[in-house]
């Protein structure tokens, strides 16, 4: 046997491999135990808050927190009062206000921050923050 008949019945052999591995489920799966580990949920459309909607959202709640500029949790109070504590600024409290559809949060001292809140049917965006809902 020569050099190139081994080198052309190994190529052969490969190919025959991979024609019978191509009889099965095609994709990429991810599994969870045994079960399918991808959502059954159906999407919801991202949603813009109204004020009263906002206020049902995050009244009395905890949230965990990112921003491009720190990350950690949040509790917003009826009132228009909330706390944070940050993973690496510490803590500190604040305002929030909704009026329309315009979402704005005041963190001590510094100008407000405000921008359109939206669902997005796992999370919320307010003004420059992603929020999840800490639920127990």
């Amino acid at each position: 046997m020569t050099p190139g008949f081994i080198r052309t019945l190994t190529i052969l052999a490969a190919a025959l491999s991979l024609a019978a591995c191509n009889t099965g489920p095609t994709g990429v799966r991810i599994t969870n135990g045994g079960t399918s580990a991808t959502t059954d949920k159906t999407p919801v459309p991202i949603t813009d808050f109204n004020a009263e909607q906002i206020r049902a959202a995050i009244s009395g709640k905890t949230f965990q927190y990112t921003r491009a500029d720190g990350n950690g949790f949040i509790t917003y109070n009826a009132d228009g009062s909330f706390s944070y504590q940050d993973d690496v600024k510490g803590g500190g409290i604040g305002k929030w206000t909704a009026n329309g559809t315009e979402y704005c949060e005041t963190f001590g001292k510094a100008p407000p921050e405000c921008g359109v809140f939206r669902n997005t049917g796992d999370a919320y965006f307010a003004a420059k923050s992603r929020l999840v809902e800490m639920k127990v």
